[in-house]
């Protein structure tokens, strides 16, 4: 009957096939299913299903016409045709068979049953017991830190490394020309309290004396030779030329720092680079007069205008 070809050819390909006034046929999957309950696990299949319901798309139509090399109309006719005679069958009773699928039969009451073919090979159910661990050893293998990151040193090449040594031989600043007429006035002051404190002492403690010049003209040299030591220190320390920097930049690198060195020395512009409070200095050397220091400060000002000097002793 070419309606079973048709049903077997359209069934597989598409897994659904209608049958106008007849049903629908399907492909069913059904997954893998585990019972808990029992322990066992029933393997995927695939069955096929039929129901009476049906909505024509019309693949049947098209089906026979393509089949038969009819026009749409007369293949139509074609299946009113074969319809007629299957309904006639079913309804004596006589059951339809569908190789590969199963077959289909009927009741005098116009119901269509169903009986799928059975496969020749059935999947067995498997029975799946569950494993218990029995080694009680740790495994886990123990977790090591990895080790710290080590500090990374700056690259100092051999030319950096020697002018930062010596840099630091000579940058140890030189206070001692400071401490000079400090130190003057110090001892001034100090000797003038205590001639003062022992005049004091002694004219409230002791009866007025009457004193004759040649004492008087003693403690007036002695207090003249104060007064010139307090000069003649302040004077020396006035003409003691000092060491000191006019410091231009600061960086954290010291490979900057001699970068920027290495630059100026193309303008023939000598600077020196020395290390202070962690920060690597881009200096210029002087070495002047106290006094002159303002003035040295401002002529090295005007050389590097995009800078902004300032002066480290």
């Amino acid at each position: 009957m070419i309606l079973q070809q048709y049903i077997q050819e359209v069934l597989f390909k598409q897994r659904v096939c209608v049958v106008p006034q007849l049903g629908t046929f399907s492909v069913q999957h059904f997954p893998a299913h585990y019972n808990t309950n029992a322990q066992t696990l029933t393997a995927p299949r695939e069955q096929v299903m039929f129901t009476q319901q049906w909505q024509d798309d019309g693949s049947c139509v098209e089906w026979i016409a393509l089949k038969e090399n009819l026009v749409p109309a007369v293949a139509q006719r074609k299946l009113e045709k074969y319809l007629e005679e299957l309904k006639a069958d079913l309804q004596s009773g006589k059951p339809l068979v569908l190789p590969g699928i199963g077959q289909l039969q009927g009741d005098f009451a116009g119901n269509i049953h169903f009986h799928a073919e059975e496969l020749p090979i059935e999947k067995d159910t498997l029975d799946i017991t569950p494993i218990e661990r029995t080694d009680n050893r740790n495994t886990t293998a123990a977790f090591v830190p990895p080790p710290p990151a080590e500090a990374l040193e700056p690259i100092m090449t051999e030319e950096v490394e020697e002018t930062l040594e010596a840099v630091t031989e000579e940058s140890g600043f030189k206070w001692w020309w400071a401490g000079i007429p400090i130190a003057a006035i110090v001892i001034g002051l100090a000797a003038w309290w205590y001639i003062s404190s022992v005049s004091t002492a002694v004219s409230e403690s002791a009866p007025p004396v009457n004193m004759d010049s040649t004492t008087t003209q003693q403690m007036a040299a002695a207090a003249d030779s104060i007064q010139q030591a307090i000069a003649d220190s302040a004077a020396k320390a006035a003409i003691t030329p000092i060491d000191y920097y006019a410091v231009l930049d600061s960086y954290k690198d010291s490979s900057a720092a001699v970068k920027i060195q290495k630059k100026q020395k193309i303008y023939g512009r000598e600077l020196v680079v020395y290390k202070r409070d962690s920060l690597f200095r881009t200096a210029v050397a002087l070495h002047t007069l106290a006094a002159d220091t303002t003035q040295q400060r401002d002529s090295v000002q005007k050389i590097f205008t995009d800078k902004k000097v300032h002066l480290e002793f």
